[in-house]
């Protein structure tokens, strides 16, 4: 038995899909920036960058409201949805897991998988316009399609927290950076960090009671899938509340013998 969970984890870990699908993140800022597309003017590729963002807005707002229906909590707005499908709302820390049983779940699931990719296109847009790209955006795009892959390959049931989370505070996030790069000033970036940073809070908690559930922790496919996802997370939290710190209270704190800027 432990022969076979072994195997299912190196299987799940060496597929070339994830392996080449993250690392090929890697390459893209050096290929970019030899590329000869790096505008540094003022407005480079606004209407790119809009629409970019108004697309992942609706795709995530999409994830949630999917989401929630296959989760049952769409107060009956999404019945037409799982009429379509023949889905029925599925109940979450059942042992065995069935919200593998609903295509609505599956199905946004891999969707939200694979948007993770797309998703690059925010280091992207920073390196075309000549911004640096910071260690957390890095690390935070490299691991999150790790993340949702091994909570789909592996069955853990918990990735629905990242899905249905994370699509809430995305849709929030592309509507302002969308909304910023048709020149809108809003002054909601803190705001959003610290929605960010609740959602792991969040997440830890929630997630934190699958491994009481005795089939869960037999599964050492599924175990494995709980301790990346808090080591992922983990890390990023920590650089979450470090960019925080950085962007909203270091800098306000005066200097000595002057006032703060």
């Amino acid at each position: 038995m432990a022969t076979e969970a072994t195997a299912s984890i190196w299987a799940a870990v060496s597929d070339p899909e994830i392996l080449i699908g993250t690392f090929s993140y890697l390459l893209l800022k050096p290929i970019l920036r030899s590329s000869g597309l790096v505008d540094e003017k003022k407005g480079a590729y606004r209407t790119s960058m809009i629409w970019y963002n108004v697309i992942l807005a609706l795709f995530s707002a999409t994830s949630f409201y999917v989401t929630a229906t296959a989760l049952g909590w769409d107060y009956g707005s999404g019945e037409w949805l799982r009429r379509l499908t023949g889905d029925t709302p599925q109940p979450l820390f059942q042992c065995p897991s069935r919200v593998w049983d609903s295509k609505l779940f599956v199905w946004t699931a891999k969707a939200f998988y694979y948007s993770k990719y797309v998703e690059y296109l925010d280091t992207a847009w920073l390196v075309l316009k000549g911004k640096n790209v910071s260690f957390l955006q890095a690390f935070h795009h490299f691991g999150a399609p790790w993340d949702v892959y091994l909570g789909i390959r592996l069955q853990n049931e918990g990735v629905w927290i990242f899905m249905f989370f994370n699509s809430f505070i995305h849709t929030i996030m592309y509507t302002y950076y969308g909304l910023t790069a048709a020149g809108y000033k809003i002054k909601a970036k803190p705001l959003i960090t610290a929605m960010q940073i609740s959602q792991f809070m969040g997440g830890f908690i929630l997630v934190w009671d699958y491994i009481n559930i005795p089939c869960f922790r037999s599964d050492n496919g599924k175990v494995f899938s709980w301790v990346f996802n808090y080591a992922y997370v983990g890390f990023v939290f920590l650089l979450f509340c470090h960019f925080f710190y950085k962007d909203n209270l270091a800098s306000k704190k005066p200097a000595k013998g002057g006032k703060a800027l």
